[in-house]
């Protein structure tokens, strides 16, 4: 099982969401799996996903337009990972994001539950 589950939550970006999953299959930390939730978009979403050959990518479709935060839910909901992270559709990632904070949550105090950037 992979240390980390990344979620990407999408609806009609497929013009910008090819870049950011290519920013995370880009990271210098591998250990991942990547949820994409598509909310039902009407665009080429499937299809830019389908061109992606990984296979640590898995593709969810809502059968109707729920919301992002339904679309994070749906991602929550089929992993079972150590550690969760949110990449928005139209974000992209410096290839040692991922690293550097799974390093720092993981070398913090029992107490910290969470890391993020600004």
């Amino acid at each position: 099982m992979p240390k980390v589950s990344v979620i990407i939550p999408t609806y009609n970006r497929c013009n910008v969401l090819e870049r950011a999953i290519q920013s995370l299959l880009n990271q210098t930390f591998q250990d991942f799996e990547l949820f994409i939730v598509d909310d039902h978009s009407s665009d080429d979403t499937h299809k830019v996903v389908a061109a992606i050959d990984d296979a640590r990518i898995k593709y969810i479709r809502h059968e109707s337009n729920k919301g992002a935060a339904a679309a994070r839910n749906t991602g929550i909901r089929n992993t079972s990972c150590a550690y969760i992270a949110f990449l928005d559709d139209d974000d992209e990632w410096l290839p040692e994001k991922l690293g550097l904070q799974l390093a720092l949550l993981e070398s913090s105090p029992p107490e910290v539950g969470g890391v993020y950037t600004g």
